[in-house]
Parts: structure tokens; sequence; C-alpha cells
């Protein structure tokens, strides 16, 4: 009752704000005639006021409705469209920041010019994020005439470009791009030695295409910037003689096959790496210091209780070939990451390759999260509303179609796989002999080659080369992820009479299916339309319910007729994979359709719910490691941009020198003179009189570190009169930025060790993040620790020294 009453709330709470939103279309649309009789230059005059009024102040909502408008008229004379009430009210959902869900054809691309160019008035830049390079390229180069004719400037962020082209494209205003290479060029920025450097200025507004793809799909996905380490076999070897040596008792293998040591496994191993001198003898496996040893420990034992020779893994060519566990073929080129390639290549006694470490990583979630405003759209995102809202703060509108819907939809649930082939075949045969062109959804490229050879073996024969055009030869197409650019373009001719397609799970998004063909005359439209329009074939469904709703969008686009049939069966992995109870029926007749219903929607369901606690929990990791990334990139950008490093230099130097009178000569402990002569001579480069404690140890303290810092500071103003203090800052300054970036670099590396360790312990899921937390501030405050006193280490020696 209540979750009614909650949906119901939600539902009117949507559609008032759909009809607010359809006034304010009807207000825009009224401008129409007016700016109609604006000559070009009155149009890009006009915005140029509206530009300066922003700058000056004005709020965006008060002038959007005379924007959008003036956007409508540049659209009509680019590209001879005018934005419909629709588009409108997609665009309107866009700028109050939305997840706007428009249906398949609905023009998201057009709508999104609306709302950029309003945005675009602020000066602060808008990007345009695509989920690959050929839609950016494409909408960028399509809608850049209507920008040109509203006076702003439309840039493009491709992979292949060199830093002065990003900075150019980054001026403009506005930006199109993978989202991918946002994220990597504010990684790379933040590593830049001097604020001219960076290409990025800043993080205003970002609308996100195909937002499911991005923001949801691919949100824990980490964007990392990697180094070579260089060769560390021997280190490998060592470990894996350890592991080698151990015995079943030592270690346990749980059913997800993840490999933890036992107690008398983690006795063994610490005594054994003491004996090889890897662990000191003074620290255990335990420790927060030994968080990457332990990691590369468990890589070793996953290599030699997990991974099984001619199973996971061959010996090709003396090296170590991973084989995909779906297909059983090697993967040539394809490595193991963190270690674990290294650890398997060092158990077979081949050369080991050289390892690879994060420079800087963050994920999608976190990088589109940075923007002051966000949006989004998609065909599909109802379904993660909730989503949606709770990591983002995004509401999902879901905008009415300009035209009436009118595509059948079905689904048909068999009790075998072969069974579901047959009826697949036959819903084919049918469309052929009527002409109907027919998209066949497959969730991966070997379910697409598995369908391909059943066509073949039932007389059809796959069309290689885009020019054949023969329908009647019983010809098909198989699509597959390898080039954007090709997909897209083989997938607008989808539509073309009698044409039959196979189409992975990737292919064709972002591009329309035109009843006829891209090109096709009215003759060509008629007869596909006579045939039913499209008819879209689910081969099984998927674990998220809007990936079906996204292959189904492919017909009905725009009032088009179409037609949709998913055929699943029984023994298919989305629902076996789900562990939920299935019935037995006859083996010759399809599960009754209110069973199978209810079967599908609590399989996907579960996968749905399983797949955002997966990705929840990887934001509320990653959250803690933002703060810790944020505090580190902030202090480098101040010491890159700003003036008082000399201040800095003295504060770290001053609590490098607390820290060793606190380790070495604490008031309720007897002094350590030895050792804390050493760390001053070897961290300070100073021989200081050390006399023990008076009858006052706290005050002898206070004074020794009083008496320390004194001779430190004479030390620094001797090297600045011989150096001068431009170049002895300099100097510093790019010390210490590229002491921040290697301490990033290992702190990266022992949070996502230590991610996976706190994973490994089984503790209860409310203690997790907590245990994560805690252990992570730990490291980072040693990590901090640690670039006080590089850095005043570093200070100490660098230059000419004083006389």
């Amino acid at each position: 009752m209540i979750l009614r009453l909650a949906g119901r709330a939600l539902n009117f709470g949507t559609r008032r704000k759909l009809t607010r939103y359809e006034t304010t279309a009807r207000r825009i649309l009224s401008l129409e005639a007016d700016h109609r009789r604006l000559s070009a230059g009155a149009l890009r005059d006009r915005v140029a006021e509206l530009r300066q009024q922003v700058r000056a102040g004005t709020p965006l909502d008060e002038i959007k409705e005379e924007v959008f408008a003036l956007a409508r008229e540049a659209s009509h004379r680019a590209l001879n469209q005018y934005p419909v009430p629709a588009q409108i009210i997609g665009a309107l959902a866009l700028h109050d920041g939305c997840i706007a869900e428009m249906k398949t054809g609905e023009g998201k691309t057009l709508t999104a010019t609306l709302v950029c160019a309003l945005h675009a008035l602020t000066g602060e830049g808008v990007h345009v994020a695509t989920p690959n390079d050929y839609l950016a390229e494409r909408d960028a180069g399509w809608m850049r005439p209507v920008y040109n004719l509203l006076g702003l400037s439309t840039g493009v962020i491709t992979q292949e470009m060199d830093d002065d082209s990003r900075r150019e494209a980054y001026r403009c205003d506005i930006t199109y791009g993978i989202a991918s290479e946002f994220g990597f060029d504010y990684l790379r920025d933040n590593m830049k030695f001097s604020a001219a450097e960076t290409v990025q200025r800043g993080h205003a507004f970002a609308l996100v295409d195909e937002a499911d793809a991005t923001l949801i799909d691919d949100a824990g996905m980490p964007l990392a910037l990697f180094g070579p380490l260089g060769d560390h076999s021997g280190f490998y070897q060592a470990i894996d003689a350890v592991i080698a040596s151990l015995q079943p008792s030592h270690y346990e293998i749980d059913s997800r096959r993840r490999v933890a040591l036992t107690e008398a496994g983690y006795s063994e191993v610490e005594q054994r790496l003491r004996e090889q001198g890897l662990l000191k003898a003074s620290t255990t496996l335990h420790d927060i210091g030994s968080i990457s040893l332990l990691h590369h420990v468990v890589q070793s034992l996953r290599a030699h209780a997990v991974l099984v020779r001619d199973r996971d893994y061959v010996i090709e060519n003396s090296g170590v070939t991973i084989v995909d566990r779906l297909t059983g073929r090697p993967m040539p080129g394809r490595r193991y990451d963190e270690g674990l390639h290294q650890a398997l290549e060092a158990k077979e006694g081949c050369a080991i390759g050289e390892e690879t470490h994060t420079l800087a990583a963050i994920t999608f979630q976190t990088y589109f999260r940075r923007y002051a405003r966000l949006a989004g759209m998609t065909g599909t995102a109802t379904a993660d509303a909730e989503e949606y809202n709770e990591i983002y703060g995004l509401d999902v509108i879901s905008i009415p179609t300009h035209r009436l819907m009118i595509r059948i939809d079905e689904s048909v649930l068999h009790a075998t796989a072969a069974g579901k082939m047959r009826a697949i075949l036959r819903d084919l045969e049918d469309a052929a002999s009527r002409g109907q062109p027919v998209l066949i959804g497959a969730p991966s490229i070997e379910r697409s080659e598995a369908l391909a050879a059943m066509l073949e073996a039932n007389g059809w024969r796959q069309r290689h080369a885009q020019t054949e055009r023969d329908a009647t030869a019983r010809t098909f197409a198989v699509l597959n992820a390898k080039h954007h650019a090709r997909e897209a373009q083989i997938i607008a001719e989808a539509g073309a009479p009698g044409a039959v397609t196979i189409a992975t799970a990737m292919a064709g998004r972002g591009t329309d299916i035109r009843l006829g063909g891209e090109h096709a005359d009215e003759a060509a439209r008629a007869r596909v339309i006579a045939a039913g329009g499209l008819l879209v074939i689910g081969t099984t469904h998927h674990d998220h319910g809007r990936m079906d709703e996204q292959l189904r969008g492919r017909a009905g686009r725009q009032g088009d007729p179409g037609r949709s049939i998913f055929h699943a069966s029984l023994e298919d992995e989305f629902l076996t994979n789900a562990a939920i109870s299935v019935p037995r029926p006859d083996q010759n007749a399809p599960v009754a359709p209110a069973v199978a219903t209810r079967l599908i929607r609590a399989a996907q369901k579960r996968h749905e719910i399983r797949s955002f606690d997966r990705r929840l929990g990887l934001l509320r990791f990653d959250a803690i490691i933002q703060r810790q990334r944020e505090e580190f990139y902030d202090l480098r950008r101040n010491i890159r941009d700003g003036n008082d490093t000399l201040t800095l230099a003295t504060r770290l130097r001053h609590e490098t020198i607390d820290d060793l009178i606190d380790r070495f000569a604490a008031p309720a402990a007897p002094w350590d003179i030895a050792g804390l002569d050493h760390a001053v001579r070897s961290v300070l480069t100073l021989a200081v009189d050390i006399n023990p404690p008076s009858a006052d140890p706290k005050a002898a303290a206070q004074a020794l570190a009083q008496h320390i810092r004194a001779m430190a500071d004479r030390w620094i103003d001797g090297k600045i009169a011989c150096m001068g203090e431009s170049m002895f800052v300099d100097i510093l300054r790019r010390v210490m930025m590229a002491l921040i970036d290697h301490l990033w670099s290992e702190q990266s590396d022992r949070l996502d060790h230590l991610k996976r360790r706190i994973g490994d312990r089984r503790l209860p899921p409310h203690k997790v993040v907590a245990e994560f937390q805690l252990e992570a501030f730990a490291l980072f405050e040693r990590m901090i620790a640690d670039f006080r006193r590089e850095v005043t280490a570093y200070a100490m020696r660098v230059g000419i020294l004083p006389t």
C-alpha cells in the first residue's frame, strides 16, 4: 500500500512537471513568428546581447524561453528542422538537471542543441559526452551549423588529439567528446606542471548522451592512466617460491573461486617471506604497511590454487595466454592486471613481463558528479530512476512521444533452447516471405556467430560486402562492435525491404533504422510499411529490462509500424544465473504467458538489484578515495599555481622535525638519542648535539625541536641566498609536484589492494565500508607524513651548499 502511494506521488510530481513544461513550450512556440523575421546578423546579435546579460548576473531561467526560440529558428535555417514540442519539453527537463527519457527516433541530438545553447551563454563551457568517438564527431558536425548561426563555437575531443588541439576544443562554447576522454583529460590535467599546460577549463555543465551506458552500465569502470614499473621478475619469483611450498591446509577456496590463507598459512608465509628478506621481523602481513606485499601474495596464491593451465590459460610461444571462459579460445595480447599475469609467468617459469602501475584513476560515477550541473538523455531510464537519484541526484522524466507509439511487443518463453531457435527461424522465414526487414539481437559476438551458422545451415548466406543489396537471395549481415562508424552505417540500412541483420547488444546505438533504408524512395518505404514495419527479434532476455527496451526501441520510431518479439528459454543464462525456481512444462509447448512474465521479471529484478548494490558499494568505496584524491589534487594545484611555496616548505619542514621528536624523544618514554641523531642526519643533513633530557623531558624535547628548526631554517636561508629565491622556489615546486604524483600513484595501488583485501575478510556488510575507511585513513596519514619527510629531505639537499 505504501509503495503504491509513493508511486502515485512520484507520478503526480512528474505530471506536474510535464504540465509546466508544456505551458512553457507553448510560450516558446509563440515566439516563432517574431524570430523568423530576424536577419542572420540580428539573430547572432540578439544571442550576443543575451550572453552579456548572463555574464552580468541574469539567471538562465529568465532568458531560457527566448534562447530556446532562437535556437529553434537557427535549427530551421541550418537543418530545415523545427524542434517539435516533445523536443522542447525534453530540453526543458535537461535544463532542470534531469535524465530525459526519449524514445528512439524522437530526436535527442537536436533536443540537446536547445539546452546546450542556453548553458553556453555562461561562458564556462558545455560538455556533451557520448559513448563513442563516432557519435561525438557525427553529432558535433551535424549540429555545428545551428550553433554557428547563433554565434556559438563547437569543438570535438577525440582520442588522437594532442594537447594544443584539446585545449582549443575546450575553449569552444560547446565541446563534444567521448565520456572517457573527458575523464582522462581531468586526470592528465592534475599531473601537469603548470596551469598553462592544462586543457580543461572547469566543470560547469555536462550533458551525457546515452546516459544509461555511461552513468549506469560503465559507472564503476575505472578510467586509469598507467606507467611502467620496470623489471621486478626477481620479486615475483621470490613470492612464487614461497607460495609453491604451501600445503592445501594453508589456504581455502570458496564457491566463488576466491582464495584466502588460513591462520596456519599466514604463519608459514610470513616466516618464509622473512627468510627471503621481503618482510621485516617486526611486522606481519596484517600491518597496514604490508598491504601491497599481501596483495601480491594473494595474487600468487590465485595463480597456483585457482587458475588452471589449459582451462584458464595456455602456454604458447613460451608465454602465458589467457583463455576466454565463454568460448574456450586463446586471447593473445590480453594480460591479467594487478600483477596476476606476472604471478602466472613465475609459476610456469616463463619470462616475466613488465608490470604497470596506476598513475591516476577515477570512475565515471565520481567524475561526472564533479560537474556543477549534470543532465542526461537516453531511450531507457525509468527502470533505473532510483539509481540516478541516489547516486547523481537526478530525477527521471519520461518525455511523451511526438507521435503515438503503435509498435506491437511480444514475449515467448520456451521450454528448451532448441525450441527457441526453431521459433526464431520460423519468424524470420515468415518475415522474409513478405519482404519485412528483420533485426535479430544477440547478447554477444559468440551468440551472433552461432545464429549466423544456424541461418547458413538453413539456406541463408552471409552478406560480407555492404554493396550487396539483393534481398531475394536470402542474405543477412552480421554486425559486430569493432568499428563504430561501420556499425552505424550498416544498421542504418537494416530497414531495407527483406533486409536481415544480426546485431550484438553494442551495435547501432545512436543511429535510427529508417523504414525502406536510409536513402530509400517512397516506394521502398511503403513496401516495408505494408509488410508491418521493422521486426525486432530478441534471442534472449537481458539481465536488465531496459536493455530489452533498447532493442525493442529500434522498431516503431516516430509512429512507424513495427513489431518486437523476444524468444527466450528456461535454459537461458539470465534465468539460470538468477537462481529462481522454474516450472517443468511440456517440452514442446511454450510456458504460459502469465507464468513467463512473472519469471522473466523476477529474474531481471534480481539481476538489477545485484548490479545496483554492486555499483552503490563501489561508489561508497570511491567516495572515500575521492576525498583523498581531492585533498592531494588541491594541494598540488596550490603548489603549482600559488605563491606560498616557501611558506608551505617551512611548515612541512617544521612538522617533519616534530614527527622525529615525537618518534625518538617522546616525553613518556626513554629518548632514543642514536635513532634521533641518525634520522636528523639522513633527513635534514644536519649534525646536532643531542643531550639526554633533564628533569623535564617535555620542555627539553620542545627546546630541542626549536633548536633543530632554527638550524634547518638557517640552512635553507643560506641556500636561497646562494641560488636566488626564484630558482630555489621553481626547483622546489617541481619537486613537490613530482613527489605528489609518485606518492598518489603508490597510494592508489594500496587503496585498490585494500579494497580487495577488505572483500576477502568476509565481514558483515555493514562493517565493510567502515573498515575500509578506517584503514584508508591510516594509509593517508602515512602518505602525508611521507610527503612531509620527502619534501624536507629534497629541500635540504637541493642546489648549492651554503658556506
